[in-house]
C-alpha cells in the first residue's frame, strides 16, 4: 500500500511517506528525452546507481515493494545515501537494510546485496542551513564486483564553476528509483521500480546546498521525488563524480529540488573518515 508523502521530503518511497528528518528548507546528455521527475529507464546505463531497501510488509520476501530510497557505490564496499533514509519511525536503530542493483526491483532478474550495517552523519538534522544529510551503508567485500564505484567531487568545485559562471546555463543529470509526478491536477506518484534518469537545470546555489528547477512546463526537463532520495546528482558532463545527493524539493514535485553538496567542508569531514577524498 503506498499513501500520500507529508510535505518537503523526497525520501521513503515504501510507504510515500516524509523521513524523520526536519524540513531541509536552505536560508544530459544529448539525445535522452525529457520527462518529468524520474525521466526514461536507464537501462544498462548507470549500474552503480542502486536502491536502498528494508523489508517493510515483514514478509519473507524483499522485492520492490520495500524500496525506500536511492544511492550510490562510492568505494567498493559503500553505499552513499540520505541519513533521512536510515533514521527514521520506519527504520529504527538495528534495521536490517538490503541494496539492490538491479534496474528494474519487479523484473525476475532481481538481486539485492544484505548490507553489514550503515552508519549516518552525527551532525544530521542539527541545523537547517546545513542539514548534514549523508549516510553509508556498508555491504559486503566482493559483492560488488564488476560495478565502478562513482567518484566524488574536490573540495568547493562548484563554487569554483560558479566563479568561473559555468553554472548558469548548467544542466544537472538525476537518477533514482522513486515515484514519477503528474504534471497537472492532484498530485499522484506511481511507482514502477524502475531505475531511471531526467535532466534538470540549474537553479541557484547556496553553501550547503545544490538548487535545481523541475517544472517541466518551463524547462522541459525534469527532476526528482519520492524514492529518488540519496540519489546522485551528475553534470551532464560528468557522469561519474557525484556533485550533491537528493534531500528534499516541493510537496508535488513539480517546481524545484534542493541537494545536499558533496563538495563543503562539512560533507567531506564525514566522508573523509570513510575513504579518501580527492
Amino acid at each position: 500500500m503506498r499513501i500520500l508523502p507529508s510535505i518537503f521530503t523526497l525520501a521513503p518511497c515504501a510507504l510515500l511517506i516524509a523521513a524523520c528528518g526536519d524540513r531541509a528548507t536552505p536560508t544530459g546528455s544529448p539525445g535522452w528525452p525529457s520527462f518529468i521527475v524520474n525521466g526514461v529507464p536507464t537501462g544498462s546505463d548507470f549500474p552503480s546507481v542502486g536502491a536502498l531497501l528494508f523489508n517493510y510488509n515483514r514478509d519473507a520476501v524483499i522485492n520492490g515493494d520495500d524500496e525506500w530510497c536511492t544511492g550510490s557505490l562510492i568505494a567498493p564496499d559503500l553505499f552513499l545515501t540520505a541519513a533521512h533514509c536510515v533514521i527514521s519511525s520506519f527504520t529504527p536503530p538495528g534495521t536490517q537494510f538490503y541494496v539492490s542493483f538491479s534496474s528494474d526491483l519487479y523484473a525476475k532478474s532481481f538481486s539485492y546485496i544484505t548490507a553489514r550495517g550503515y552508519v549516518y552523519d552525527p551532525l544530521y538534522g542539527h541545523d537547517e542551513a546545513d542539514l548534514h544529510d549523508m549516510a553509508l551503508v556498508f555491504l559486503p567485500k566482493g559483492s560488488t564486483r564488476g560495478l565502478t564505484p562513482f567518484k566524488l567531487p574536490p573540495a568547493g568545485y562548484l563554487d569554483q564553476l560558479a566563479a568561473q559562471g559555468g553554472l548558469v546555463s548548467q544542466v544537472f543529470v538525476n537518477v533514482g528509483y522513486g515515484t514519477s509526478a503528474s504534471l497537472t491536477g492532484p498530485p499522484s506518484f506511481p511507482f514502477d521500480g524502475v531505475r531511471k534518469v531526467s535532466e534538470a537545470e540549474f537553479m541557484g546555489l547556496q553553501p550547503a546546498w545544490l538548487g535545481l528547477l523541475m517544472n517541466s512546463n518551463a524547462t522541459d526537463l525534469g527532476g526528482d521525488c519520492y524514492g529518488d532520495s540519496g540519489g546522485p546528482k551528475f553534470l551532464d558532463s560528468d557522469l561519474t563524480t557525484i556533485v550533491a545527493t537528493v534531500t528534499t524539493g516541493d510537496y508535488p514535485c513539480r517546481a524545484t529540488s534542493w541537494d545536499y553538496r558533496l563538495d563543503t567542508p562539512s560533507a567531506r569531514n564525514f566522508l573523509g573518515r570513510y575513504l579518501t577524498l580527492p
